[in-house]
C-alpha cells in the first residue's frame, strides 16, 4: 500500500482516511490499541465486549495521558462518555 500524508492536529489527533477505515471495518467509536515499535506506531482494533476491565484500563490511560489542564478536562468528559466516573478510575493526574 502506498504511504499517505496526514497532518497531526491538536492533542495528537490524526485522521485515518475513510478508505482505510472501511477496508479495516473500523467504525466511529471503535476501540484501538496503539503500540510503539522501532519502525513507528501500529494500531489494532479491539473488542472490549468480553473484557470487563478493558474499558477501565482504557479510561485510566486516557486520563493519565493528559499533559495539561485542558487535556485533563477533555479526558474527563471522554471517560464520562464511556459511561464511567473518572473519580473511580485509578490514574496519574497531569500535575503529578
Amino acid at each position: 500500500m502506498a504511504e499517505l500524508l496526514v497532518q497531526m492536529g491538536k492533542r495528537g489527533t490524526v485522521v485515518i482516511p475513510a478508505k482505510i477505515r472501511k477496508r479495516l471495518n473500523w467504525e466511529d467509536g471503535c476501540y484501538l490499541t496503539i503500540a510503539e515499535g522501532e519502525a513507528g506506531i501500529s494500531f489494532r482494533k479491539v473488542d472490549l465486549g468480553g473484557k470487563p476491565d478493558a474499558k477501565r484500563e482504557l479510561a485510566s490511560s486516557i486520563l493519565s495521558g493528559a499533559a495539561n489542564l485542558g487535556e485533563y478536562l477533555a479526558a474527563i468528559e471522554e471517560v464520562r462518555r464511556m459511561g464511567l466516573e473518572p473519580e473511580e478510575i485509578p490514574h496519574e493526574r497531569f500535575g503529578n
